[in-house]
């Protein structure tokens, strides 16, 4: 049995899909299988992935009807066999040394390895010397802190045994990984990180994961809540509400300059209701911060203001489209 399953979704990246495969047979740690899953797409990914099959007996190809990351990732840990899972992105790389470092950074009772990344835009990287890179413990409360960390399942190692019968939910995209990662992450898990830029996140100019971001994270909600039902830990249920709202206050502010705001505000309104009964759940600052934030959107508005200044330009882009569009 293979040490590590790699698993790809795949969907409408022919151009950046060979330079991800490629990084990946690259390895210098080569105990691994690569499951490629071809989300239905609609141009020539699907032969790349037979064509790379044919070629190394490693490579296992799942075609299926477009079913968004969610089910596709899905399909991939069915079938996996490997000790550990790595989720790796089409359209992004990684550095040779990226699966025997995080492999050498777990220890035996260790859950999640994770290494930092490096944001571009360019088409190649030049791997950095990882002679010195180093692997320290760290807890789930500093991992939370990490955005990146907390909001990606690409850029580690995850144990199968911890993900155990978890799965991505589908239907919330694009933030499915942060949907995942609030059912997996635990306090009494044990992550292994380093800052060691061993992932390459590539920013596509094609990109349209962005567009609508906000309404697109209310599909959360309803799904995130459904699973409350299995889940007695007060504390992970306590995060997960907290993050359901958190994910209402976003979407309520990134919507405030589109044509159709009353709209979103409607929906907001009804989550919020939704919401309410679990708000007791949550401690006495988190209850009343909240119900502030509910009632009084320019409040977490100026509140997130505060915490990231660059917002105001941002809002003053966002204006500027309103207008222009109107």
């Amino acid at each position: 049995m293979p040490r590590i399953s790699i698993i790809v979704p795949i969907y409408k990246v022919e151009k950046y899909l060979p330079r991800c495969i490629d990084s990946i047979l690259s390895q210098s740690f080569q105990d691994y299988e690569l499951i490629l899953i071809d989300d239905g797409s609609p141009d020539q990914c699907g032969a790349i992935c037979d064509a790379y099959a044919a070629k190394d007996d490693r490579i296992i190809v799942i075609h299926q009807e477009n079913a968004n990351a969610s089910a596709a990732r899905n399909a991939g840990i069915y079938i996996s066999r490997g000790e550990w899972l790595a989720f790796i992105d089409p359209d992004d790389w990684i550095h040779r040394e990226y699966l025997f470092l995080l492999y050498e950074g777990a220890e035996e009772d260790t859950d999640i390895v994770i290494c930092d990344c490096l944001v571009t835009d360019r088409e190649t990287v030049t791997d950095s010397d990882t002679s010195q890179v180093r692997f320290i413990t760290e807890s789930l409360e500093r991992i939370e802190k990490n955005r990146i960390v907390s909001k990606r399942v690409w850029g580690r190692l995850i144990r199968k045994t911890t993900v155990g019968n978890l799965r991505f939910i589908t239907g919330t995209e694009p933030i499915e990984d942060s949907c995942f990662n609030e059912l997996l992450f635990d306090k009494k898990m044990k992550f292994r990180i380093t800052d060691a830029k061993l992932y390459y996140y590539f920013i596509r100019p094609d990109s349209a994961m962005h567009i609508h971001l906000g309404r697109r994270s209310l599909n959360t909600i309803i799904p995130l809540i459904e699973r409350l039902t299995t889940i007695d830990d007060p504390e992970k249920r306590s995060r997960i509400i907290q993050r359901c709202y958190k994910n209402v206050f976003y979407a309520r502010y990134l919507e405030m300059y589109t044509p159709d705001y009353e709209t979103v505000q409607t929906r907001c309104q009804e989550l919020f209701t939704l919401l309410r009964p679990y708000l007791k759940e949550l401690n006495l600052k988190n209850r009343i911060v909240f119900s502030m934030f509910t009632t009084f959107p320019q409040l977490y508005r100026w509140w997130r203001i505060v915490m990231d200044p660059t917002l105001l330009d941002y809002e003053k882009k966002q204006k500027a489209n309103f207008k222009k569009n109107k």
